[in-house]
């Protein structure tokens, strides 16, 4: 009996200890043990307008830098933002008062106080600095290309200030209506250097953009300025885009493109036919920007023919003032398709794809079958614009517990910039679900613009009333008996 006795107190405390394992394994059991269930909403294209910054139709304001009072100047510029629906600006500054001599403190307060308007209102601007508007540029031009670049220096130390509101710079100042044409500065060389300077002059994130995609070979002196690898590095490949104010106006864009193939050619700046140009857009502007004005009621502008290479051009922005002949065009052709889109003016299908148009079309939510407090969120998102976002936005996923209110918020690692015009993009993530109490969760997800502090609109039928993009409902359901029994089993199975 007392053998019996010593061999209990010996097992004692090996029971306690196994006793105490089990209990400790089975409550991190039961906490890991959450059933879930994820639905998926059903993904709809709206046709609705999306009021999206740094895209879209703009009017064009001009300004002459000058020796007038500042107050003037910034007087207008609030009276052009405040006349205007339309978030996105071009604004050409005439500097041909400065020709022979560097921009005075009177001018550069002039150039402050038009961006400070155009901030504070948290428009987007385009930027056009030039000295002629009347086709007179050998005329009225800087007699040396110094005088350019010291000029260039001094906007830039201006334009960086409100580098968030700058989307880009258009040209480098010369040419009629600063188009880079009919100047005594046109040559490969020179914009090379001008284009560089200004490069330098002015802050990283802002793009660049020149007239014609031989200007932009001539520039880079490559025929792959910029891929998937360099995009967004801040060189100058990565931000040199394209402006076209000759767009849809012939077969040549009137001089934007020739009759010569240039495959075979080995200098990158010759001139291609507008298939070859096109292609090229076509592969580089999913990186860098485009737009300008479509020109010239010809069959070249007719929507059938436009909406294709409006989509290899990848054109972000459009003057909606020029060429009038074409938008009314527009507006009195009816688009049809086998999208939403159905049915609308030419106009409003070319406005609603300008740029990007973000839609979410699958969502799903995978977990290990023994911890179901961690899984993969699968994000898709399509791109139904011409072209990428070339502006990195903020992304959020959100949690709302339908009964009580309860929002989680979780920032994600994605990058909206890759997904390209008429793209689309898959994306995952780790998401851990410990210590979320049990419920029925809406799950949504945004972006939001870091400058003006809008939620981008995505174009899904599903949001909330906050604007965010319903993806789908997650239920977290209290343990039962018979689930924790049998995950249990399942678990001394796999052992």
């Amino acid at each position: 009996m007392k053998k019996i006795i010593r061999k209990i107190f010996i097992l004692l405390p090996v029971l306690l200890c196994i006793v105490l394992a089990g209990a400790l394994y089975m409550t991190k059991l039961y906490h890991n043990y959450r059933p879930l269930s994820y639905r998926p909403a059903v993904c709809r294209e709206t046709s609705a307008p999306l009021d999206n910054p740094f895209r879209g139709f703009h009017h064009m304001y001009g300004f002459t830098l000058s020796e007038d009072a500042p107050e003037d100047t910034v007087k207008r510029a609030r009276q052009y933002i405040d006349s205007g629906s339309l978030p996105l600006m071009l604004v050409q500054i005439n500097l041909k008062n400065y020709a022979d001599t560097d921009l005075s403190g009177n001018a550069l307060e002039q150039l402050d106080g038009i961006l400070r308007e155009i901030q504070d209102s948290k428009r987007q601007v385009i930027l056009r600095f030039l000295y002629d508007w009347d086709g007179k540029a050998l005329e009225t031009e800087p007699g040396s290309i110094e005088q350019i670049m010291r000029h260039m220096d001094q906007v830039g130390s201006v334009v960086n200030r409100y580098a968030d509101a700058v989307f880009l710079l258009q040209s480098t100042f010369t040419g009629n209506c600063g188009e880079m044409t009919q100047t005594k500065f046109g040559s490969h060389e020179n914009n090379r250097l001008l284009m560089s300077h200004l490069a330098l002059a002015t802050d990283p994130s802002i793009y660049l953009a020149v007239r014609t995609p031989s200007h932009l070979r001539g520039v880079t002196q490559t025929r792959n300025p910029v891929s998937a690898e360099t995009a967004h590095d801040g060189s100058l490949g990565s931000r040199l885009g394209l402006f076209n104010d000759g767009m849809l106006g012939s077969v040549y864009d009137l001089g934007t493109y020739d009759d010569t193939p240039n495959a075979d050619t080995l200098a990158p700046e010759d001139k291609g036919t507008r298939e070859e140009e096109l292609a090229f857009q076509d592969r580089i502007c999913q990186f860098v920007p485009n737009g300008g004005e479509a020109v010239i009621d010809n069959p070249y502008s007719d929507l059938e023919n436009a909406l294709p290479d409006l989509a290899k051009m990848h054109i972000t922005y459009l003057n909606c003032d020029h060429d009038a002949a074409v938008l009314n065009k527009w507006k009195k052709t009816i688009y049809h398709g086998d999208d939403c889109f159905d049915g609308v003016s030419g106009y409003e299908y070319v406005a609603a794809h300008l740029g990007y148009r973000y839609l979410v079309t699958a969502s799903g939510f995978s977990y290990d079958a023994l911890d179901k407090n961690s899984g993969i969120f699968t994000l898709t998102i399509k791109n139904t614009g011409f072209a990428p976002s070339y502006r990195l936005f903020n992304s959020f996923l959100s949690l709302e517990n339908l009964e009580t209110g309860l929002q989680l918020l979780l920032p994600l690692d994605l990058d909206n910039r890759t997904v390209g015009g008429g793209c689309q993009t898959d994306f995952s993530f780790p998401l851990t679900l410990d210590g979320l109490p049990e419920g029925a969760y809406q799950v949504s997800f945004f972006l939001s613009d870091p400058y003006t502090g809008q939620l981008i609109q995505f174009a899904n039928e599903n949001t909330d009333p906050a604007g965010r993009t319903i993806l789908g409902t997650l239920t977290v359901i209290p343990p039962s008996r018979e689930g924790l029994l049998s995950l249990l089993r399942e678990r001394l199975q796999n052992r």
